[in-house]
């Protein structure tokens, strides 16, 4: 295991959370760039995996202005239909173009290559979001539910 990393086992599943960010119980990580003042956001490892096999992303377009809990990207997936929150109220500064052309980044580098919009939230820090220990918690207990233990 990287030190970058924290990550649990539930049933033959494992799932990472990566150090550093910041995470809100849907699945959505949040990773705060202070000198722009934005934030960028993606699926965690758990919330992909979970969903399956990426294969269409509908992103907002810069200039978006979105409330907190409301629907941020849309994600069809060879298992489901995926709406995901956005984790606060903010302007949609950038989307992802890779993921037109290439969406299974968000299975392959959720915390990397497959990062979903940029934000630049209303006000920061926002409250309720939680750092990676944290989520770890939260997410293991999702997993063993998911997993019926």
């Amino acid at each position: 295991m990287t030190t970058d990393m924290l990550e649990t086992t539930v049933d033959k599943f494992i799932f990472r959370v990566r150090v550093g960010y910041l995470y809100a119980e849907a699945g959505v990580w949040v990773a705060w760039d202070v000198a722009a003042g934005t934030a960028r956001v993606g699926l965690t490892d758990f919330r992909q995996q979970t969903s399956g096999d990426v294969v269409f992303v509908d992103l907002p377009q810069a200039g978006a202005e979105l409330g907190g809990g409301q629907d941020l990207v849309n994600i069809e997936t060879i298992k489901v239909d995926l709406a995901v929150p956005a984790p606060f109220s903010g302007t949609v500064v950038a989307a992802n173009s890779a993921l037109a052309d290439r969406p299974e980044l968000i299975n392959q580098d959720p915390y990397g290559a497959g990062w979903l919009v940029e934000l630049r939230p209303a006000t920061w820090p926002v409250p309720g979001l939680l750092d990676a220990s944290a989520y770890l918690d939260v997410m293991t207990r999702q997993a063993q539910a998911e997993a019926g233990q």
